[in-house]
């Protein structure tokens, strides 16, 4: 055996997953910002990608080391992260999304954090202020909870936008991944096996420009109705009914936890204001999602995953 077949192959010590749908405008300067922090080959990146807006041709042409896998159209951005997942061979997984562009020390960061023995980290999504009110109320909708500042602090939730795992963590919940990498259902499962979770304000992410508006409000309506759906399974029939009967009041509950986070903070409270007939829309689709899928549960899809680069 010659030196270069005794060679062992070393596993990089971090996996970067990135779900890239129609992100032209930003994976750019998204993978430009983490291959300048990049001092080795104990990184991988993977962005699994269904966008249909030239973003695929940008990977592909400009940043040959990434390891690109394009998916179905119709896949979501969990599903996504999930394909992501299992290609992917780090003993952690950073999840995020080719709308969101990392500060510069994102991935020293995590890799600081990861030294605990918490098994998911969550971090910080800010926005710019240049944003057109869309991305606003995206903003709001989707992150106002992990807006600075805040606190280090154990919870019991994150957004996979910003997000990683030990590995062993993520194989401890096959089950729960069968349908995608849908973060809440994840770690309610590892709340349940008794560990605990970590938002950090040192990990940070900024949200660029991301959906249209008609594009959001379909992606709530079908975020909501897969939560929905998801949630059945763990319901009896009169629960279900509670919660039916319960929906219309799912975007006052989510637009006065908004508000109060924005007050609280002190922080974009204009643009919230301005912003809040687009909001309440997006909450009003998601309601309506989550209610339909009380109503009829969404059965397996079976989508299959596709080759990678």
């Amino acid at each position: 055996m010659n030196e270069a077949e005794s060679r062992v192959v070393e596993m990089p010590k971090l996996s970067i997953v990135i779900g890239a749908n129609n992100a032209r405008s930003t994976i750019r300067e998204c993978l430009t910002v983490l291959q300048n922090q990049l001092t080795g080959g104990e990184v991988e990146i993977i962005v699994v990608d269904n966008s249909t807006d030239g973003a695929t041709e940008i990977v592909s042409k400009q940043f040959p080391g990434v390891r690109l896998i394009r998916s179905p159209e119709s896949a979501f951005i969990p599903e996504l992260w999930e394909i992501g997942i299992n290609h992917s061979m780090g003993e952690i997984v950073a999840l995020t999304t080719a709308h969101c562009v990392p500060k510069e020390n994102w991935l020293a960061e995590i890799s600081q954090a990861h030294d605990s023995f918490y098994p998911g980290i969550g971090g910080a999504i800010e926005i710019e202020e240049s944003s057109g009110w869309i991305d606003w109320a995206v903003y709001f909708c989707r992150y106002s909870r992990y807006m600075l500042p805040f606190a280090k602090e154990r919870v019991t939730d994150f957004a996979a936008d910003n997000a990683s795992y030990k590995r062993w963590a993520l194989e401890s919940c096959r089950e729960q991944r069968r349908k995608g990498f849908w973060e809440p259902f994840i770690h309610a499962e590892l709340i349940r096996a008794g560990y605990e979770l970590l938002l950090s304000p040192e990990i940070v992410v900024y949200h660029k420009r991301s959906f249209s508006l008609p594009g959001f409000m379909e992606q709530r309506f079908w975020h909501g109705r897969q939560f929905g759906s998801e949630r059945t399974a763990n319901l009896s029939l009169i629960k279900r009914l509670i919660y039916i009967m319960a929906a219309p009041l799912i975007p006052v509950l989510f637009l006065w936890r908004i508000i109060r986070r924005a007050l609280a903070k002190k922080r974009h409270i204009g643009k919230l204001l301005l912003c809040s007939p687009l909001l309440i829309l997006f909450l009003l689709c998601w309601a309506t999602g989550e209610a339909s899928g009380y109503l009829y549960p969404q059965k397996e899809t079976g989508k299959p995953l596709v080759e990678a680069r």
